[in-house]
């Protein structure tokens, strides 16, 4: 009877190898169950059967966890292999693949192109003279069944008539044959009337030669205008730096083309790729995480003609947001960056690779910016100097801590700016003049209405200019809007409120008056005493 014991020997003990919680267990003793009485009922019949089930895992991490444990191991050691190379090469090797080479054959074009150069040509030759040496075979089957196998000899007088002139060995069907499908045509060969057949082969061989020709001139061109080359002359900086820039840390690299035409729509797009464990412990040894280099704002579209240094802000989106230089040097990542652009030639997409190495990454760095120059007045081109495109200089003023604790600190610094004391009394300014407006404005409406009413008693109107100029009632009715002052909480007046008053709008005072405290209610006995 199958239990646990026999499912951990079979699978392991993983717990990932199991669904949590009571669901689980429910799952494995229904399937227990099902499988007792499936035995049972077999016993019964008196055919015994062989226990042994084939439980499907699809949570088996053996192989995972291997590659997560060596891949710590070789980090240990700094000899962790990279996944992209500098020259863009893919350090990846795809094994066990089934009928592997019959997918290859389907697609055929592609891989012949992908094909190194040697064995390319060594394809291309073989095509040609295997196609020579079939139809040579079919031309000297042809004339041994005719009877043209050294006819010049047994009729000397030229009265028999084989149906290919000169073709009495096999050497003559393989020259005939070669003639034929390469056209060369010496005139010294060719095909007579006699036999049917061979005019047919002549057709066949004639079409079977277009098509080689076009597969495997086609293959050639193909593999000569690969817009792969071009990448050739796309450079990327060997380190990449973090510093700051407008008051933010980045992640920037430089980028460059040699050549004078130029690539359009060029764009780029970085990934940081490293081991990530879920919540439910799945091990994912190589995971994306998206470097963005300012999408929203069209900064990765570059216009590639002088060299660039491209910056990846280090933000709360950012994976390298909790990174600060120490853990750099221990850290376990790649990051890759991609460039693409059309070919001005030839209208075809290239792609440049490059990758960076937690230790290829200088911290507290920037690139040196006298790549461009002037050299004179009369000078009308700008001199791109590429022996120091990988130049950089130190910054001793970079923070060492992460971003994350730099934004922290930040915002820690603006609430103190704050809550300080030369805000707060400007803070204070601010809400007076406001008040006082308001109270103008109160005390102007009150007065034009008794107006209207015909009143007795009507005050001059009031501005912020004649305030002090009133009379000693009037300026004792305005500073009644000054009683609620004391009762502000300063503190819980933001920046934002700040920023509302410097700007001419009103705020609501409601949420920052001192609520008085609530009268303790009588009882009723309290109420008779």
């Amino acid at each position: 009877m199958f239990d646990k014991n026999t499912y951990e020997k079979m699978h392991g003990s993983d717990s990932t190898c199991r669904l949590p919680g009571a669901e689980g267990d429910r799952m494995m003793t229904g399937w227990r169950g099902s499988m007792a009485s499936s035995i049972s009922s077999s016993d019964v019949e008196g055919q015994p059967i062989e226990t042994h089930v084939d439980v499907p895992n699809h949570h088996s991490r053996k192989e995972s966890m291997k590659s997560y444990k060596l891949r710590k191991k070789l980090k240990r050691r700094k000899q962790m292999q990279r996944l992209v190379r500098k020259d863009g090469w893919c350090n990846v090797t795809h094994t066990h693949i089934k009928y592997r080479g019959f997918w290859f054959i389907a697609d055929m074009f592609t891989t012949l192109v992908d094909l190194r150069w040697r064995y390319n040509l060594l394809t291309f030759t073989l095509v040609y003279v295997l196609g020579w040496f079939i139809f040579g075979l079919i031309w000297y089957i042809i004339a041994s069944v005719h009877g043209d196998l050294g006819y010049s000899e047994r009729y000397p007088n030229g009265t028999w008539e084989p149906c290919v002139y000169k073709v009495e060995t096999f050497t003559g069907a393989f020259l005939f044959s070669l003639e034929t499908q390469t056209t060369i045509g010496y005139g010294f060969r060719s095909v007579t009337e006699q036999c049917p057949i061979a005019i047919f082969i002549v057709v066949i061989q004639s079409v079977v030669s277009s098509l080689v020709d076009a597969v495997m001139i086609g293959c050639i061109f193909a593999k000569i205008a690969r817009p792969k080359k071009r990448a050739a002359t796309l450079k990327f900086s060997r380190n990449a730096v973090i510093a700051l820039r407008d008051e933010k840390l980045c992640f920037m690299f430089r980028v460059g083309d040699i050549r004078d035409s130029h690539l359009f729509e060029a764009h780029l797009r970085a990934y940081m790729v490293k081991p990530r464990v879920t919540a439910e412990k799945e091990i994912i040894p190589l995971f994306q995480y998206n470097l963005d280099l300012n999408y929203d704002t069209g900064e990765d579209r570059i216009f590639l003609v002088w060299p660039l240094i491209v910056s990846h802000t280090i933000d709360e989106e950012s994976p390298l947001y909790t990174l600060s230089a120490k853990e750099l040097d221990t850290a376990d990542f790649e990051i890759v960056v991609i460039l693409e652009g059309i070919v001005e030639q030839t209208g075809l997409t290239t792609q440049a690779r490059t990758s960076y190495l937690p230790s290829e990454i200088q911290w507290g760095h920037r690139f040196c910016s006298s790549v461009i120059a002037i050299h004179s007045e009369n000078d009308n081109q700008y001199d791109i100097n590429y022996s120091k495109f990988e130049l950089t200089y130190s910054v001793p003023e970079t923070p060492k801590c992460c971003a994350q604790k730099l934004d922290e600190q930040k915002e820690k610094d603006e609430d103190e700016e704050v809550t300080s004391e030369p805000a707060m009394n400007l803070l204070k300014k601010l809400v007076r003049q406001v008040l006082l407006e308001e109270r103008v404005k109160a005390f102007n409406e009150t007065n034009d209405s008794h107006q209207m009413k015909g009143h007795a008693k009507v005050y001059p109107r009031l501005t912020n200019g004649n305030v002090r100029s009133a009379s000693h009632g009037n300026i004792k009715e305005l500073e009644k809007g000054r009683d609620l002052l004391p009762k502000i909480k300063w503190g819980s007046i933001s920046s934002n409120d700040i920023a509302q008053l410097t700007s001419g709008e009103s705020i609501s005072f409601d949420e920052h008056l001192e609520k008085p405290s609530p009268k303790p209610r009588k009882t009723s006995k309290e109420s008779q005493i």
